[in-house]
């Protein structure tokens, strides 16, 4: 492939550009488009997915702590002790392979999920058209565009019809852009541009043909992407995660390093106190957590698949299941989202077949995305376009609120305007009569907006539709609505679902408010919302909100429960002031403009039916627009949070209590009371279980209310658990020193034995906040839990347990060690009985 000038490529023939790309207007083959995605993905440093897959393997010995023991048992390896060192190095292999397999099913899974969303580009192949996934576009693809389509790639536009592009992302314009044009070397930078398609840009209306001349990194957008390259911002959960594993871990280390001190100053051997150190630091550090907490998300994400949510981000699950506001337009959520034409009439209300004639031909001739209204008005029966063709278009956009097309027949060019009734006042000084007569307009606009007014409190939303006669200069843009006649309305109505006011009622038994945030006009927005039975005594309009100040406005929006009249920009901004005001905020949008909102929510959700822009910015995709899909999505998301908290808190009672009581007690007996091997084969056999948490069921009782991160409730659990479990170690120590009279191997059996059981039992006893016996758990937890205790109870009298440095344990003690480890589980229960009494989760 040659290379092409440094010239803007905007101001390059097509036929050059065709030449320096090494393809034809035939597009490229399969062959080739192949071998560009990979030199492309090679030069991107795009990993291929089996290098992913060694990646992720070794990134579970990742932890500095596993280094520094596979340290140390190389040390012990070099100084002659074969065996300890292979079984320590084996237990650390087979705890990483367990991450691994867990994260790496997780991930493929996630992939799955995503691939049900993926937006597509018709390109040509082999001179076919055919539908590709985006991130499979290569510089030289000829590719089609179509309203509400994404631009893939910067690009030359070949062939155009009415096309318009918004590039908001690009240059802040808030109207679309038209595009077009022939190439002209002496035509002006700016008219050459018209022919330049640049990527994350998105179609609004038209059709067209382009090259792609840069993708990715190379493009625009990835350079300024580059420059401002920076990570997504955390979320709550995450941030609050992380701080968790890391306070675990610098209080691992300063108790592994004070322990290492104490031993060697005992006079005990320098290699076994590091590898005691070491092997306790491991069994205390979190570092199942990342596989634990993608296990879980993930499973929670195939879940909410089967509820027909898709989760592009695995974070925004916990956030789903947080939020307390959902904001949403009512169309297709609250209502059937089939707009049905009630009517067509002129001012003065009288049935009028001109306006619904022209109605039918300004949503006919229209190329932008398919709406509801348009799709309505192109289903009438009593009208054709026989006799008409299109000349020209001005897309609709959020500030004109307006949208026209020039038509001809028999040589008379007529411009047809529709839209939002007060906008297309705005740029009429006539009305027609039913008889013809055109009479100015100022006369009748009170008896004009009184009519709006009362159709919007039968339900009804009016558009308005004018019309003036441009014979001889059909070639127009929005500056040519001007001096218009007003002819009449056209009323449509969009039917609440039968089931809309009982999902309302659920989700308000969920902790989550509902917020509409409507385009309609006031009076409309208001009807539709009493049918459901949302509060309408309060209704912020757009104009208002323009009046309302940044510091205002988060009390305001909290008290509202309806805005209508509301421009696009004032969406990203209500939903700012509500998570400015403590909110978790979702925002459910499919259309071109609701992209900002979507990215400004906590929680950005799409539906599949959307465009293109609107499910990229989405971090969930519904593939029904239903709230009840939506509602048993968040179910989901709680019931996610609630299994990761499971975890975290055994990691803080459990499994940190009992490191914390081996420490002590190792600098009181004159003896390790766990060999290290011993202490990674506890940890190891201790999370198997753990492992099932994301497949466990939830009370019911705890997904009545948002779940947010609560690093205060971690630490009381941590101190009241934590201790608990350190207490009762000792008094086992005292029962195993004093009454069994245990010595050195005796004692390591044993209280191995005791503390597996006690790990298994206290995560039965506090993965509910019910008595443990009235809450089941999942099959898959319940019984690897039992394997676990019954695999630790034979595991003293199995071959191998000598090399383990086990021996066989009497009858008596065995059973002494079963009885201690379910009378702990039975104070546990009690203390999580008085505990959930007063620390809500």
């Amino acid at each position: 492939m040659s290379t092409q000038t440094d010239d803007p490529f905007w101001q390059t023939a097509p036929d050059t550009l065709y030449h320096s790309l090494g393809v034809t207007p035939e597009g490229l083959s399969g062959e080739e488009a192949a071998m560009r995605l990979r030199n492309r993905r090679r030069r991107e440093k795009t990993v291929p997915e089996w290098l992913g897959a060694v990646f992720l393997f070794f990134r579970q010995f990742q932890n500095p702590l596993v280094l520094l023991l596979a340290v140390a048992v190389a040390l012990a390896a070099v100084l002659g002790d074969y065996a300890n060192s292979l079984i320590v190095f084996g237990i650390l292999l087979l705890t990483g392979m367990l991450g691994f397999w867990q994260e790496y099913k997780a991930d493929r899974a996630v992939k799955k999920l995503r691939e049900m969303v993926k937006v597509s580009v018709s390109v040509k192949r082999d001179g076919q058209w055919a539908n590709i996934r985006q991130e499979e576009v290569v510089t030289g693809d000829c590719i089609r565009l179509f309203a509400g389509d994404m631009i893939p790639g910067d690009c030359l536009l070949l062939e155009s019809k009415d096309l318009h592009v918004n590039e908001a992302a690009l240059s802040g314009e808030s109207f679309p852009v038209e595009k077009g044009g022939e190439h002209n070397v002496s035509g002006d930078a700016s008219q050459q541009k018209q022919r330049a398609l640049f990527q994350g840009s998105n179609v609004v209306s038209g059709t067209g043909q382009a090259l792609v001349i840069k993708t990715g990194g190379d493009t625009e957008l990835g350079k300024i992407a580059r420059e401002l390259q920076h990570a997504a911002p955390r979320t709550a959960f995450e941030r609050g995660i992380s701080d968790f594993g890391y306070l675990l871990i610098r209080l691992t280390i300063i108790m592994a390093v004070g322990i290492l001190i104490f031993n060697i100053l005992l006079g005990r051997p320098a290699v076994e106190s590091i590898f005691f150190a070491l092997a306790l630091a491991v069994g205390m550090a979190p570092e199942l957590l990342p596989a634990i907490m993608t296990t879980t998300l993930s499973s929670g994400a195939l879940r909410m698949a089967e509820q027909k949510v898709v989760v592009k981000k695995l974070a925004a699950i916990q956030n789903l299941g947080a939020i307390n506001v959902l904001c949403s337009d009512k169309t297709g959520t609250l209502t059937e989202g089939i707009v049905q034409l009630h009517a067509t009439v002129d001012w003065t209300g009288k049935p009028s077949q001109k306006v619904r004639q022209f109605a039918y031909l300004n949503a006919f001739f229209e190329s932008g995305f398919p709406n509801p209204v348009d799709l309505a008005l192109r289903g009438l029966g009593d009208v054709t376009t026989e006799g008409f063709s299109k000349v020209d278009e001005v897309p609709y956009d959020f500030v004109r609120k307006r949208l026209s097309v020039v038509v001809e027949q028999a040589g008379k060019h007529l411009l047809l305007t529709k839209g939002a009734l007060q906008n297309v006042l705005d740029v009429c000084t006539l009305v027609e009569t039913p008889e013809g007569e055109n009479l100015p307009i100022e006369n009748k606009k009170t008896r004009i907006l009184a009519d709006f007014e009362r159709y919007g409190r039968d339900g009804f939303r009016a558009m308005g539709i004018a019309y003036k006669d441009i014979t001889g200069d059909p070639v127009i843009d929005r500056d040519d609505e001007t001096e218009m006649i007003f002819l009449g309305f056209i009323l449509l109505s969009d039917p609440p679902k039968k089931d809309a006011q009982a999902t309302i009622k659920s989700l308000e038994k969920l902790g989550v408010k509902l917020k509409i945030i409507s385009g309609d006009n006031v009076h409309a927005a208001r009807h539709a919302a009493g049918l459901i039975g949302l509060p309408t005594a309060r209704v912020l309009t757009g104009g208002e909100l323009r009046d309302i100040s940044d510091e205002a406005l988060p009390i305001l929006a909290s008290k509202v429960t309806l805005f209508a009249e509301v421009e696009p920009y004032q969406k990203e901004r209500i939903i700012r002031s509500l998570r400015a005001r403590g909110h978790i905020v979702g925002y459910l949008g499919d259309g071109i403009n609701d992209a900002p909102a979507l990215k400004a929510a906590d929680v950005g959700i799409s539906v599949d039916s959307g465009v293109d822009v609107a499910k990229e910015a989405a971090d969930i995709v519904l593939l029904d627009k239903n709230l009840e899909v939506l509602r048993r999505g968040i179910v989901e998301g709680r019931r996610t949070y609630m299994n990761t908290i499971k975890y975290i808190f055994i990691t803080t009672s459990a499994n940190f209590g009992n490191m914390f009581s081996l420490a002590g007690i190792s600098l009181i007996i004159p003896f390790f009371p766990l060999l290290p091997k011993q202490v990674l084969l506890l940890n190891f056999l201790s999370d198997i279980p753990a492992l099932f948490i994301a497949s466990d069921k939830v009370d019911e009782e705890m997904l009545l209310k948002p779940k947010k991160w609560n690093i205060g409730l971690i630490r009381k659990f941590m101190f009241v658990f934590g201790a608990q479990s350190s207490i009762f170690d000792y008094l086992t120590f005292a029962a195993l020193l004093l009454v069994f009279k245990v010595h050195e191997s005796a004692f390591q059996t044993a209280w191995f034995v005791e503390s597996v059981i006690t790990e298994v039992l206290i995560l039965m006893v506090i993965r509910t906040t019910r008595p443990a016996w009235r809450s089941r758990p999942s099959p898959w937890l319940l019984w690897t839990g039992l394997a676990v205790i019954a695999f630790t109870l034979l595991l003293p009298y199995l071959p191998f347990s000598e090399l383990l440095g086990f021996q066989t344990l009497p009858a008596g003690l065995l059973a002494g060690m079963a009885g201690i480890a379910f009378a702990y589980a039975l104070l546990s229960e009690y203390t999580k009985s008085v505990f959930f009494k007063y620390v809500k989760i």
